[in-house]
Parts: C-alpha cells; structure tokens; sequence
C-alpha cells in the first residue's frame, strides 16, 4: 500500500497492528532461551560500597571518591567560615542561588563576602562563577545528589556555573536510588524531573581520558547539615 505522503509499505498493516495488540494487552510469550523470572516485589539492592549502619560516612566516602569536597557541620545552616573558603578557593565573584531555602540562607554571607548574586536566570547562571542550590535526596551509595527541578526553581544553578555548591541537611541522605524513587512514589509527587549530580560534569569521549567540567561544573563542594 501507499501512505499520504507517497512512501510504499509492504505487508498487512492491520495484521501487523493486531499482533502488537496482542502483545500489549497479554502475557509475555514463553521463551526457553531466556526464561521469565518468578514474578514478585522488586527486590532492594544493596552494594558493598554502603555501610547501612552509616549512611553519612558512606555517602561522604563515596562523594570524596567522586572528586566532590564535603564539609561536615553540626549547624542547622551554612556557615560564614566555609563560604569564605570556597570562594577564595575557586575565586568566586559572581553567584546565583536556586529557590530553596538552605541556599536562599546562603545570600547575605555571600554579598558579605564581597560576592555579587544574581537573581537566577539562563544568562545569569551561564556568567556566575558559584551555583547554590540544595537537594531533595542525597544517595549514600555512589555520593550522589537529586535534585527536584521545581523545588529549586529550574536546572541552572547546578549545571551553569563553573563551581556548583549544595547545601543539604544530613537527614535527606537514603541508602540508594531505590529508596529515592519508593519514597517519591509513596509521597504521591512524582516530579517531572529529577537531576541526578554524581561529582563533577565529565567526559570521556576523546581517547577515553577523563576530562573534567566539559559539560558542567568543574567543581563540587557539599556542606552537610547537622552532620
């Protein structure tokens, strides 16, 4: 048959259609090559790199492991102490925050610090020397951040600048991906979106070396809340 825009098709479309159908709305046909497993719940995964009885010092280790720096802190926020030695670190003149409110805390101290922040946008992100954000979720883990991009207000302020700092409250640390994604679900809130920061943007495309900041921000920085 002929389609409306001239292309030729062979075979029976509608038996074609039928037999997808069948698929969709049956079972998965028996295969003796690649048997189905017995069905049941999905089983919780856990790896040798998390010590359940820890999951802060788990998720730092393998944070650390990721090339991020993490501070720990008993504080209920960020201090004036270890934002001043992050931006003489990284020569920060220039930040933008996401909406949440552990980076929101962090504005004050930074314009005291002599530090211009921007309100956040594409542009403004894309010159800031510093993103400030926070996460919904810290995996123990592989040391990674999840971020909601509602909670925060959009994506840039973790992908844009050259450094990218989180401050996260000890407590959202899970033990993996698993429990990130059952406690979303139970909540009834799956989000649209879900960014998932594992240590600085690398690439490893050209020759296979590892280069850093290619797609992202060239540094990590976490400060641990009440940790």
């Amino acid at each position: 048959m002929t389609t409306a825009n001239g292309v030729n098709e062979h075979g029976n479309r509608r038996q074609f259609l039928a037999r997808a159908r069948e698929r969709l709305i049956g079972f998965e046909p028996h295969n003796l090559a690649h048997p189905l497993p017995e069905r049941g719940p999905v089983p919780y995964v856990r790896s040798s790199l998390l010590d359940e009885a820890d999951l802060v010092g788990s998720f730092v280790r393998n944070a650390e492991a990721a090339r991020v720096r993490v501070h720990r802190t008993g504080a209920r926020s960020v201090t004036k102490r270890v934002l001043a030695d992050i931006v003489e670190r990284h020569g920060v003149h220039r930040a933008v925050l996401s909406a949440e409110r552990e980076a929101q805390t962090a504005r004050a101290m930074l314009e005291g610090l002599g530090v211009v922040v921007d309100e956040l946008s594409i542009e403004a992100a894309a010159k800031a020397d510093l993103g400030v954000t926070s996460a919904t979720f810290a995996i123990a883990t592989t040391g990674t951040l999840v971020q909601e991009s509602s909670a925060a207000g959009g994506r840039t302020a973790s992908l844009l600048p050259r450094v990218h700092l989180a401050i996260v409250p000890a407590r959202r640390i899970v033990a993996s991906t698993a429990e990130v994604l059952r406690g979303l679900g139970v909540a009834g809130r799956l989000p649209s979106n879900l960014v998932l920061i594992t240590g600085p943007s690398r690439s490893g495309d050209i020759e296979q070396i590892i280069a850093l900041g290619v797609h992202g921000p060239i540094a990590v920085e976490v400060v641990l809340l009440g940790a």
